[in-house]
């Protein structure tokens, strides 16, 4: 099956699937709101450059995309760390756990791979 992706450094996904993480901060916005089964890829090393790759990623998620706002510097301190202007934040919704996690390749932005297992699509 054909999926969208992102990836995420660790251990971010798993914060996520835990309700400590309800938004994701980018400096881009997502292509549509909403946006749907979104597969979250966790993986260790930040991808900073086009073309950059982390094979060792692993698929632990699925999520919805329903909105983005702004990033302010009140809701930065109340997450214990630095703000930055001009970000936003991806609500994340409708989160669903992969389990056992699936191993993938973590790209930039967003991205698509090829899982070839049953995911949790569109269900809680």
């Amino acid at each position: 099956m054909i999926v969208d992706a992102l990836s995420i450094v660790s251990p971010s996904v798993r914060n996520i699937l835990a309700g400590k993480k309800v938004v994701e901060i980018r400096r881009w916005l997502p292509p549509e709101i909403p946006f749907l089964n979104l597969v979250l890829v966790e993986n260790e090393n930040y991808l900073t450059e086009d073309g950059q790759e982390d094979p060792n990623g692993l698929a632990r998620a699925i999520v919805d995309i329903m909105g983005v706002h702004e990033w302010t510097c009140e809701e930065a301190e109340s997450q214990g760390i630095d703000w930055i202007p001009d970000y936003v934040c991806w609500e994340l919704s409708n989160v669903r756990h992969i389990a056992p996690p699936i191993p993938c390749v973590a790209r930039r932005k967003i991205y698509k791979i090829d899982i070839d297992a049953p995911l949790p699509i569109g269900g809680c």
